[in-house]
């Protein structure tokens, strides 16, 4: 259980961790809840879908079963479609079934493949097709799949934390080789200079959650990590590689802690380096935002246990996180009942996503008609000069 749930974090961009101390607050949110269990289907683009059963399932093993008959029988574009429109959980399950959409992808069309993708689920179709390209050809295919993101930012960093994930999948959870093989491929990248701790965050993910293996009833590779020390592999490794480590950390200290929210959050504040705690808070505050189950209210119910000091930095990451996996206004929504400090950070942080995103740009104006006035006009601004 843990394993999945802590598997969310790669589908969220990495932020800089804001912490606030600012007296605790709780706020009643009526925001719709994205279902975990099989729901009535209304959606006409679902509707007559004979795997949408097994894809809405509990039963994450029946999910990608069910989503690779789905793409194998309907084809890339329509299955994205489907899923898209559907009531599946934008969560780390969710985006587990997509990559089933990428791995086709990929044996279909090879590299090209990834021209077929789109954005849904936090580009989970573009992973899939990188760590399947990066599996049967090796390393000179990741540097040409990931330079094939290159057209769209947001889109390149999440192809490279693939690359990372794919990279120490490929080298068998040796994760020193592995982080210098990051460094090989992105440590002289100019256009985009965070490519690199990108990198190394998604390899550092895959030590703990060994997300490309999942399902496949392999034994686990994990000798860089260690059942008694919360700070390990971190305290191995050199100062350039503490953010891609420490912005997974958590989630290993969660688990150690068979998720105990207080105690994991004290870990992280005694870490003894300011910068490696607020990455270590950050990624806790990506461990609750699955633990929400897509309700929004319960992420303010559960920021309340990381401390009043951190608790309000927790939302508006949880609020990036929505934004970023789907849930668009359930973001501005815990943005517009934060605190006016906090309020004012969180709509930043939203408006930056909403310029970034790849949504159309009358789509992008209807969000900022939902930003408090004085983000409002900066937002739509920087929209129109976009385009």
């Amino acid at each position: 259980m843990f394993k999945k749930l802590g598997f969310l974090a790669f589908l969220v961009l990495v932020s800089s961790f804001i912490p606030l101390k600012i007296p605790r607050l709780t706020y009643p949110l009526v925001i719709s809840k994205i279902p975990t269990a099989v729901p009535e289907v209304k959606s006409a683009v679902t509707e007559g879908v004979p795997e949408m059963t097994e894809i809405l399932s509990p039963d994450q093993e029946h999910r990608i079963k069910a989503g690779r008959k789905l793409v194998e029988r309907v084809g890339i574009e329509e299955a994205l479609e489907i899923l898209e429109h559907s009531p599946l959980p934008h969560t780390g399950e969710g985006h587990l079934v997509v990559h089933q959409i990428g791995f086709y992808a990929y044996q279909k069309f090879g590299m090209q493949g990834i021209l077929k993708c789109k954005d849904y689920f936090l580009f989970a179709c573009y992973h899939g097709v990188i760590i399947e390209a990066a599996t049967n050809q090796g390393i000179p295919a990741i540097a040409k799949m990931t330079d094939i993101c290159k057209a769209s930012s947001t889109r390149y960093f999440q192809c490279v934390h693939a690359a990372g994930h794919a990279i120490l999948a490929m080298y068998s959870y040796d994760l020193a080789q592995s982080l210098k093989t990051c460094d090989q491929l992105y440590e002289n990248e100019i256009q985009f200079p965070d490519a690199l701790s990108s990198c190394h965050n998604g390899a550092f993910m895959e030590n703990l959650f060994g997300v490309h293996d999942w399902g496949k009833d392999k034994t686990p590779k994990r000798a860089w990590l260690k059942d008694d020390d919360p700070y390990f592999p971190c305290t191995y490794f050199d100062e350039k590689y503490q953010k891609g480590c420490w912005l997974n950390q958590a989630a290993r200290i969660y688990q150690m802690y068979q998720g105990n929210i207080p105690k994991t959050a004290h870990a992280c504040e005694i870490i003894g380096n300011r910068t490696h705690s607020e990455w270590c808070f950050d990624n806790l505050a990506r461990q609750i935002h699955p633990l929400s189950n897509g309700d929004p209210a319960k992420s303010f119910e559960l920021c309340q246990q990381v401390g009043s000091y951190w608790e309000q930095g927790c939302l508006i990451v949880n609020a990036q996180a929505f934004y970023s996996v789907g849930g668009r206004l359930d973001g501005i929504n815990i943005c517009s009942k934060l605190v006016d400090q906090a309020r004012q950070v969180c709509y930043a942080k939203i408006l930056s996503q909403i310029i970034s995103d790849t949504i159309p740009p009358q789509e992008k104006k209807n969000l900022c008609d939902r930003l408090d006035p004085q983000y409002k006009k900066q937002c739509i601004t920087q929209v129109e000069i976009q385009t």
